[in-house]
This record gives structure tokens, sequence and C-alpha cells, in this order.
């Protein structure tokens, strides 16, 4: 499975992975999974500690504004476990992380214009 308007990968828990989930929240939604390679395949030096999750949604709640909560989960690929989050659109818009804007177009991510902000309001 390839990225796109819905999907995106990433190799380990990071910034981009909550700028992508902030997109997908100013869009139609989406899943970030984290522990693969840009083709989807996961990686053999990924492991999960075990209050990884719970850390990382923490940490997405309190640098988004206004705050988002993704579903969380264990998804296993072949044989090995990788986190899938997913979120919907969300209803009020714009949702910001660290004081920007996003939105999801095709497989990438854009900061939203000042003019493309005020619209979403």
């Amino acid at each position: 499975m390839k990225e796109n308007q819905h999907t995106e990968y990433k190799s380990g828990f990071n910034d981009a992975v909550i700028e992508t989930l902030v997109a997908f929240a100013n869009t139609k939604g989406g899943k970030v999974f984290v522990g693969v390679d840009d083709k989807g395949k996961p990686l053999k030096n990924f492991f999960l500690g075990k209050e990884s999750i719970q850390q990382w949604v923490n940490e997405i709640k309190n640098k988004t504004q206004p705050s988002l909560i993704p579903d969380a989960e264990i998804t296993k690929i072949g044989r090995k476990e990788v986190v899938e989050f997913s979120i919907k659109e969300f209803p009020i818009k714009p949702v910001s992380f660290k004081g920007r804007y996003y939105k999801r177009v095709k497989n990438s991510n854009h900061q939203l214009s000042l003019t493309e902000i005020s619209d979403l309001h």
C-alpha cells in the first residue's frame, strides 16, 4: 500500500507524526502508521515500550489546539507490531500544531495560508 490522501508511514514517533495528524484532522481524516518504512514495510529495529502509546497520545493532545486525541492501536504487519494512529475529520477547525496549520493534499502535508485558515474558521 502506498502513501496517499488518507495514509502516511513513519519510521518512528516525532513531530512529523503530529503534523500529519493535524493535516488529516483539517481535511478528511486518515491514518499514520509508525514503525514502517516509506513503502509500508515494518522496520526490524522498531520496538514499543509499555507506555509508548500512552505517552505519544498525551504528547499529541498537549501539542495540538484544539487538542486532538487520535485512536491508537497496535497493528501487525506480517509478524511485526507497528502503531496505527487514526483521526477523523475534526468538527472544530482549523487545528494547529505549534501554532501552525496544515492540510493534506494527495500524499503530503501543506501549511495553510492565512486566507485558508480564516476560511476554515
